[in-house]
């Protein structure tokens, strides 16, 4: 299992260290997102995930591999590969505590029975600050889970380890931080603007949040 997911890693590594100004791009690019829309606000939290997802298919497409963003239509992934349905990877941004541990499913309180292990079954790329940008998937990273009542997690440090020992899973790229200042906008901020832009008499009045 995951071998069509392991070759497109393995070729979007081998061609963007191969393209210095598209893997700078790709760095700042995080880097803009999150000065701009700083996690730090709840609501920004997911839309910046989002954001990371479109910055790695767009490189990707710029090395010329098959990929599309697709992770409004599927539950189980962000990154459609080959143009097939069945194969995919996730996306995962880890800006703050990157030695701690990080969701992978969340439980939302359903009850569980079998192996909650079980319930990761997708290739993920870590976008991870001061780290860079690693693969892994349940056979390489299930010795790393640790399961809460509500959540399946894995263990950053233990991936780190992994990485040093494989070290063709990572892609070393320098992933900035969330920063310590506040966020200059919020999400709402553009989609609200977007949306008021049909109604004239409200358009005026709109306000950026302060």
């Amino acid at each position: 299992m995951y071998q069509a997911e392991r070759v497109f890693f393995d070729q979007y590594r081998q061609r963007i260290n191969d393209s210095p100004a598209l893997k700078t791009s790709v760095s700042e690019a995080i880097g803009v997102t999150l000065e701009r829309y700083n996690t730090t606000v709840w609501e920004n939290r997911f839309i910046v995930g989002g954001v990371i997802e479109q910055i790695i298919g767009a490189s990707a497409r710029a090395v010329g591999l098959t990929v599309e963003n697709a992770g409004k239509s599927n539950q189980g992934y962000d990154l459609e590969i080959q143009n097939d349905p069945t194969i995919g990877i996730s996306v995962k941004g880890v800006f703050a505590s990157v030695n701690g541990k990080h969701n992978l499913v969340n439980f939302r309180g359903e009850g569980n029975a079998e192996d909650p292990t079980s319930r990761w079954n997708t290739a993920t790329m870590f976008v991870m600050s001061g780290v860079g940008i690693g693969y892994t998937d349940p056979e390489f990273g299930g010795q790393y889970l640790h399961v809460t009542s509500d959540a399946l997690q894995i263990s950053g440090k233990g991936l780190q380890e992994w990485w040093i020992a494989n070290p063709d899973r990572l892609i070393e790229i320098e992933i900035p931080g969330k920063p310590t200042g506040p966020a200059i906008r919020v999400a709402s901020d553009p989609v609200s603007f977007d949306v008021l832009q049909d109604y004239p008499n409200l358009i005026p009045h709109w306000r950026a949040e302060i």
